[in-house]
C-alpha cells in the first residue's frame, strides 16, 4: 500500500488484472501479447486455478475418507471399549477424551460431506464461475475438513495415526 501497489489477496482478485485496459495496452504496445491472447491467458489461468483446487479437494476427500477417518474410528472404538471395561469392573473412567474424539469425528464427517457435495456440484459453465466455485465453496470445505483432521491428529494415539504428524515432519524427519 505504501508503494501504491494493490493488495490482491486471492488468485481471483489478481487474475482480472491481466485483462485491465492498462495491462492489455502495455502488453500489446511492446508486442508481447495481443488483446485476444491476454483474454485467452486469463481464461486459461481461471481454468488452471479451478482444476488445481479441484484436484486438491479430491485428494483431501480421499485422504480424509480412507486414512484419517478410519484411524479416528479405531481410536474412538478403543477408547469406548476401555471405558466400558473400566465400568464393568466398577471403576469410573473419564469419558472426556472419548467425547473430544467423537466431536472431532463428527466435524470431520461434516467436512467430508460438504466437500463431497461441493465436488459433485454441477451447473458451473464459465471458467470464472468454476474458479469462483473453487474459491468460495471448495476451499472453505477443504479448510473445515483440515481443521477437523488437525484436531484428530492431536487426539489420536501416535501408534494409530497413519500419517506423519506436523511435529514429526518438523523435528524428527
Amino acid at each position: 500500500a505504501a508503494r501504491g501497489l494493490p493488495n490482491l489477496r486471492t488468485t481471483l482478485d489478481a487474475l482480472p488484472e491481466l485483462v485491465t485496459d492498462e495491462a492489455m495496452e502495455l502488453f500489446s504496445r511492446y508486442g508481447v501479447f495481443s488483446h485476444r491472447e491476454m483474454h485467452s491467458r486469463h481464461d486459461v489461468a481461471l481454468e488452471q486455478y479451478a482444476l488445481s483446487v479441484g484436484v486438491e479437494a479430491r485428494l483431501t476427500l480421499e485422504i480424509a475418507n480412507t486414512v484419517i477417518l478410519p484411524a479416528a474410528l479405531r481410536y474412538q472404538t478403543e477408547l469406548a471399549t476401555n471405558l466400558a471395561s473400566l465400568k464393568s469392573i466398577g471403576v469410573d473412567g473419564d469419558p472426556e477424551t472419548l467425547d473430544e474424539v467423537s466431536v472431532a469425528i463428527a466435524a470431520l464427517r461434516a467436512g467430508i460431506s460438504t466437500l463431497r457435495s461441493e465436488l459433485g456440484h454441477d451447473g458451473v459453465s464459465t471458467p470464472l464461475e468454476e474458479a469462483r466455485h473453487a474459491q468460495d465453496k471448495l476451499l472453505p470445505a477443504m479448510t473445515s475438513t483440515r481443521i477437523a483432521a488437525d484436531q484428530l491428529e492431536s487426539l489420536v494415539a501416535d501408534d494409530l495415526w497413519p500419517l506423519p504428524t506436523y511435529q514429526e515432519m518438523l523435528f524428527i524427519l
